[in-house]
């Protein structure tokens, strides 16, 4: 939603064409009828704030399109790459056949697991605990990616926000296509955070959103 108010000359305009509105509306509801003149009005009001909600602000920043802007060039035979935002799903089936597929038809996948942690713990600096299990997740999804002669990389985000991290990842070394992987709405964060709709927004690459059902957890490769 655009900030329809950001000079003196939008306010001059909106009391005006208002004030003209509600002169309009005055006028048909004396000459037809009063209810005439109350539709005219409500629909008004109503058309306006959906145009106002549903209208793109151009003037907002777009961290994660300015992030994958400013990203070294890359040369065109160099294979995709595909950034892929995971954590506590990285053990899920539905994450790891779709890192299998994606591995296996040459594209350069690369995880990044940013670090979950509570506003108390990020606050105080006290992220060991979160660290060393998000540590503990990346180090078993790749070596289950080695194990299938997947050739995946990854490494740990830090405590800032999901945000960042995905910012610094495209800033530094862009992507083809980002894959963010999470549990269902209701038990993700990053859902509701907004992660998943900003990416989409933002960003003129393919994002996919791979949902994990908690207790499905993928099977070993076979010795």
């Amino acid at each position: 939603m655009r900030n329809p108010v950001r000079t003196e000359t939008d306010a001059f305009h909106i009391a005006v064409g208002c004030a003209g509105l509600a002169a309009a509306s005055l006028a048909l509801g004396a000459l037809v009828d009063p209810l005439v003149g109350v539709a005219l009005f409500a629909g008004a009001v109503v058309g306006a704030l959906a145009w106002e909600v549903s209208t793109k602000d151009p003037d907002r920043r777009r961290p994660f399109r300015e992030a994958a802007s400013e990203a070294p060039l890359r040369e065109r035979r160099v294979a995709a790459r595909l950034l892929v935002v995971a954590n506590r799903t990285l053990h899920g089936e539905e994450l790891r056949a779709e890192l299998h597929r994606r591995a296996t038809n040459g594209t350069e996948v690369h995880i990044v697991a940013p670090i979950l942690c509570s506003r108390i713990h990020y606050i105080a600096s006290d992220v060991d605990k979160e660290l060393d299990e998000a540590r503990d997740r990346l180090a078993t999804a790749l070596a289950w990616a080695e194990a299938e002669g997947l050739d995946v990389t990854g490494k740990v985000g830090d405590a800032s926000s999901a945000f960042g991290v995905i910012e610094d990842e495209l800033r530094e070394h862009g992507a083809d296509e980002v894959i963010i992987s999470t549990y269902p709405r209701g038990m993700s964060n990053w859902i509701e955070a907004g992660i998943v709709e900003r990416l989409r927004d933002e960003l003129d690459i393919p994002v996919t959103h791979v949902v994990v059902q908690p207790g499905r957890v993928a099977q070993p490769a076979a010795p």
